[in-house]
Parts: structure tokens; C-alpha cells; sequence
């Protein structure tokens, strides 16, 4: 049993009603224009995101392991300034030995090896290397003083004769120390 119901409507009404319906369809479409839009834009911002995620899993791994070669840079050049030192100590006295430590504390690790290396070339092959900055000149110039001074007390003496044993003199020296 169907039952056909009548609905009475007056013109304006409907006409009204279509138009609100035409609204809502146009106000759905620009919603679906504007939903699709956010979904490009999300797409497109999560690429964005995976390669960053990836470039900062890449810069964490590079840091790590320059922080690990920054260390291993660091025991290196402090393994070659305390064997630098210990050479240096062979030719120094216990009071000229404090002397130069406490001097060099003052330095970086760089520019205590750089010290270093001035000195012994001093010591060994006579030559007096330049220095850049005048703290660094009135410094080396102290040290080579205590190991001149040094040089006539038996530890630096005892020292040379024994490299002169092992290696000899040369001839033009052998006869010069014949001389005298």
C-alpha cells in the first residue's frame, strides 16, 4: 500500500531552496578543490621531511665521526708532544725541566709542539728558528739561555759524549780537538 503524500510549497520557497542547494553544491566542489590542494601540499612537505630526516641522519653520522677523528687528532698530537718533551728533557737539568713546563702550559698543544720543535732544533743543529708573537720570541730565547747554561752540567755532557762515541767526529773536528 503506497500512499502518495502532497506537499505544497509556494514558489519562492523552492526557488530559494534550489539556490541553497546550488550554494552547497559550489561550497562542496571548492571544498574538494581546496581538500585536494592540502593533500598535494602534504604529499609534497613529507618528501620534504624524508630528505631532511635523511640529511640529518647523514650530518649526525659525519659529526660523529669527526668528533672521533678530532680525538684520535687530540691523543696524536699529545703522544707527539710528550715524546718531543721527553727528547727535550734528555738535555735539560730538573730545575730548567719545571722551568720549561711551566712555560709552556701557557701554550696550546699546537704552539707547545711548535716550541718544542724550536728549541730542539736549536739544541741539535744550532739554529734559531723564528717566532711569530713576541711572548713566543722573550720564551724561547729564556729556554735557550737554561740550555746553554745546561750545556756544561754532566746529564746534557754526559749526553753528547755518548753520541760522539756512537757517531764519531768528523775528521777536520777529530783534529781540531787533537789540538787543543
Amino acid at each position: 500500500m503506497s500512499r502518495k503524500r502532497t506537499i505544497e510549497m509556494d514558489a519562492y520557497e523552492l526557488a530559494e531552496m534550489k539556490a541553497q542547494e546550488e550554494q552547497m553544491k559550489l561550497s562542496l566542489s571548492e571544498m574538494a578543490d581546496e581538500l585536494e590542494n592540502t593533500k598535494e601540499e602534504l604529499e609534497t612537505t613529507k618528501g620534504e621531511l624524508k630528505t631532511v630526516t635523511k640529511d640529518l641522519r647523514d650530518t649526525r653520522v659525519l659529526l660523529r665521526s669527526s668528533v672521533e677523528l678530532q680525538q684520535r687528532a687530540e691523543e696524536s698530537a699529545k703522544m707527539c708532544e710528550d715524546v718531543l718533551r721527553g727528547f727535550l728533557n734528555q738535555w735539560l737539568t730538573v730545575e730548567n725541566r719545571a722551568m720549561v713546563k711551566n712555560i709552556l702550559r701557557f701554550y696550546r698543544p699546537f704552539q707547545r709542539i711548535n716550541m718544542i720543535n724550536a728549541v730542539l732544533t736549536y739544541l741539535i743543529f744550532g739554529k734559531k728558528k723564528h717566532m711569530e708573537r713576541e711572548v713566543e720570541k722573550t720564551h724561547f730565547e729564556i729556554i735557550c739561555e737554561r740550555i746553554d747554561d745546561d750545556s756544561v752540567t754532566l746529564p746534557p755532557h754526559s749526553l753528547m759524549i755518548k753520541l760522539m762515541k756512537r757517531y764519531g767526529l768528523n775528521e777536520a773536528l777529530k783534529e781540531i780537538a787533537l789540538d787543543d
